[in-house]
């Protein structure tokens, strides 16, 4: 399963990483969506075709963060 981690110095255009949520682009259909930490405890898949799976770990600015979608 690829997968994409986001790297809060090197963010694209389309990727956000702010506290304990993130926004990623689907790579499938190019939805963006919204993943909170906190709400989505267990990831979120894409809201339009559910092809791709978000999810994060802990904050931004944290040591041990991590946020990364798959498909």
């Amino acid at each position: 399963m690829p997968r994409h981690d986001l790297d809060i110095n090197k963010l694209t255009k389309n990727e956000d990483w702010v506290g304990n949520n993130a926004a990623f682009t689907c790579p499938q259909c190019g939805k963006v969506f919204l993943v909170s930490g906190f709400i989505h405890r267990k990831g979120r898949p894409c809201p339009k075709c559910g092809s791709a799976h978000g999810k994060v770990e802990g904050g931004a600015e944290t040591e041990r963060g991590a946020a990364y979608i798959e498909w």
